[in-house]
């Protein structure tokens, strides 16, 4: 197989965005494990200083050479960083100290929906109806997940302000996600992340002196800090950042968005495999509408454009 010829598939596209998601899906896992020892910005200051360390003697030369076109996209570059880096976890990770689970689980799933919005008004791409069924209908499956299967549970939702903050973060979500694609092909993949590597960690310091009252404050390094940050550099960042802007540059955002919802399925499935945590009869019919959905927006137009043909290919019959 061709791998260069392979890479820009489709079927390539779809491959990147699964392992993208798999590589992210412990990334709330240990952000919520580690929200009573390390602070928001503190947390995202090391898994980026790691992510950058990591990924410099491979991204370095690259951004060297391309270092005119990335002088010239600063300005995109660092609406990448700041959405996609340096403001979009920090503000994740401070929402998980103020709201409930569910409610951002609930809010998170507008990601796509803001993602196709943006990319129809903002840059003008056609998007069908059967995208925006199918964002609804594996809405619905996440919904379903979070709430057990007992919708009634939406009735009694309390918002509070970190509920705001989920709500950036999915604006924020949209904007790098539509972003990335329009910038993707005027600079290789390597470059991109190096630059969004270096600019992110530079736009964290802020936030993070901040945090501490303008002090330079570590945590203590325990074994457990060290693995979830080491976690979170190298297989959360690096590998789901490039896996993730391949899979845009090739599907396009709005394709890419929808398996976003495949992630609280792929991480309940993550835990069934590495902890035994039970799987029940609600969480595989969720999965498999959110699936569905995804199918429908997927292709969902091509299957009604199918049936289309073949009834008009149908040769009409003689009537006397």
């Amino acid at each position: 197989m061709d791998w260069n010829a392979f890479r820009k598939t489709q079927a390539a596209g779809y491959l990147f965005i699964i392992l993208g998601i798999i590589n992210w899906s412990g990334n709330f896992v240990v952000a919520r494990g580690m929200a009573d020892t390390v602070e928001p910005a503190t947390l995202n200051l090391l898994r980026w200083v790691g992510a950058t360390i990591v990924f410099l003697p491979f991204g370095i030369r690259a951004l060297w050479r391309e270092r005119v076109q990335a002088l010239r996209m600063w300005k995109e570059l660092s609406i990448l960083a700041l959405t996609g880096i340096s403001l979009y976890d920090t503000v994740v990770f401070m929402a998980g100290q103020t709201t409930e689970a569910l409610n951002m689980s609930l809010i998170a799933t507008l990601s796509p929906l803001f993602t196709a919005l943006v990319a129809q008004f903002m840059f003008k791409e056609k998007l069908g109806q059967n995208m925006y069924a199918g964002i609804v209908l594996s809405t619905f499956g996440v919904v379903l997940l979070v709430t057990d299967g007992d919708l009634s549970r939406l009735l009694t939702l309390e918002f509070a302000h970190g509920d705001i903050l989920i709500l950036c973060s999915a604006l924020m979500s949209a904007a790098y996600n539509t972003l990335v694609n329009k910038v993707a092909g005027k600079i290789s993949q390597i470059s991109l992340f190096m630059a969004m590597c270096l600019l992110g960690t530079l736009y964290i310091l802020p936030i993070y002196l901040w945090e501490t009252g303008g002090q330079w404050v570590m945590p203590q390094f325990t074994n457990e800090v060290i693995i979830s940050v080491g976690y979170l550099a190298i297989f959360a960042s690096v590998l789901c950042f490039l896996f993730w802007n391949a899979a845009v540059q090739i599907i396009g955002a709005p394709k890419a968005m929808l398996f976003y919802y495949t992630l609280p399925p792929i991480s309940a499935l993550a835990a069934w495999l590495v902890i035994d945590e039970p799987v029940n009869r609600n969480q595989i019919l969720s999965g498999a509408i959110i699936l569905a959905g995804i199918l429908f927006a997927l292709y969902g137009g091509k299957f009604k454009k199918q049936r289309l043909e073949e009834r008009y290919d149908q040769p009409s019959e003689i009537t006397h």
